[in-house]
C-alpha cells in the first residue's frame, strides 16, 4: 500500500514548500513513521482483517457491558458518543462485526481515508460529486441488512460544562431509523483522550479559532491509547415504531437518546 508523506500533501495543497524543521515537526506529530509501518505491514489486508490487526497492534482491550441487550438481529442503528475521535470508531466497528459478521460505520474523513477500511466505513463531509456518491451509498446500506453504526455528534467530544461530552446530537439518525425501519441501540463508549487535547479544543472554540487544531492531534491521541482497556455499554433497543408514533420532533428524540447513552 502507498505510504503517506504529510509534508508533500501539505505542500501540494498550499503550493508552499515547508521548511525542514516544520516538516519534521508535523511528521512526528502525526506519527508518520509508525503509520507507514502499519501500512507496509498490514496494508495488503482489507476490512475486518485489517481492523483485527490494527486493534492487536495497539494492544487495546475492548469489552461489552450488558451484551445481553444486543439484539439477535443486527439490522439496527447503533448510536454512540464519540470521546476519542478515531480509535473508538475502529473498536466499535470491530466489536459489531465480531457480533454480527458484518457492519457499516458512518465516520468522518479521518477514518474513511484509511484505505483498507473503506469497505466497512461510510463517509460523511464529502462535497460535490463525492457527496452524491456518499449519500447514495449510505442510503443503500441503510436499506440493507448489515448493522449500521453512527456517531450522531459528528465531532469528537470536548469539555462542556466542566466535563467531557459530545455536542448535541444531530437528528438525522432518528429520521434514518424511521425511514429505514431500524431499531436504535444506544451505546456509550467509556474512554478519554488526554486532558491537553480537550483543553486545546475548549480554548479554540472559546477564542473563535476556526482552524481545527484538535484534528491534527487525533493521530497522536490514538497512539497514546496503546494498551488501554475500553468498555462499550449497551442500552435497551428502541423500536423505530415508538419513535414514529411518539409525536415528538426528531431533535427532541435525538436529545433524549443522547441522554440515555450518557446514563448507561
Amino acid at each position: 500500500m502507498k505510504e503517506i508523506h504529510i509534508a508533500q500533501i501539505i505542500e501540494q495543497k498550499t503550493g508552499k514548500k515547508l521548511s525542514r524543521w516544520k516538516a519534521r515537526f508535523i511528521e512526528r506529530l502525526i506519527h508518520e513513521k509508525e503509520i507507514n509501518y502499519i501500512l507496509r505491514t498490514y496494508g495488503h489486508l482489507e476490512g475486518v482483517e485489517f481492523l483485527e490487526e490494527l486493534v492487536a497492534y495497539f494492544g487495546v482491550g475492548i469489552e461489552w457491558i450488558h451484551p445481553e441487550r444486543l439484539p439477535d438481529n443486527g439490522r439496527c442503528l447503533f448510536v454512540c458518543n464519540h470521546p476519542l475521535g478515531g480509535l473508538d470508531g475502529i473498536c466499535l466497528a470491530l466489536m459489531l462485526h465480531r457480533k454480527y459478521g458484518s457492519v457499516q460505520y458512518i465516520v468522518n474523513d479521518l477514518l474513511y481515508n484509511l484505505g483498507p477500511l473503506k469497505t466497512l466505513f461510510l463517509p460523511v463531509n464529502k462535497y460535490g460529486s463525492q457527496r452524491r456518491e456518499a449519500i447514495e451509498r449510505l442510503q443503500a446500506e441503510l436499506g440493507g441488512d448489515a448493522p449500521v453504526g453512527s456517531f450522531p455528534a459528528g465531532l469528537c467530544s470536548r469539555y462542556i460544562d466542566g466535563k467531557v461530552q459530545d455536542i448535541p446530537w444531530q437528528k438525522s439518525f432518528v429520521n434514518q431509523a424511521i425511514t429505514y425501519e431500524r431499531d436504535i441501540v444506544p451505546l456509550r463508549f467509556e474512554g478519554k483522550n488526554t486532558r491537553h487535547f480537550y483543553l486545546l479544543e475548549y480554548w479554540r472554540t472559546k477564542l473563535g479559532i476556526k482552524l481545527n487544531l484538535g484534528t491534527a492531534l487525533l493521530p497522536d491521541e490514538m497512539f497514546r491509547s496503546k494498551k488501554k482497556k475500553f468498555k462499550i455499554l449497551v442500552g435497551e433497543p428502541i423500536a423505530w415504531q415508538s419513535l414514529k408514533e411518539s409525536g415528538k420532533k426528531a431533535q427532541v428524540l435525538a436529545d433524549e437518546i443522547r441522554s440515555i447513552s450518557y446514563s448507561l
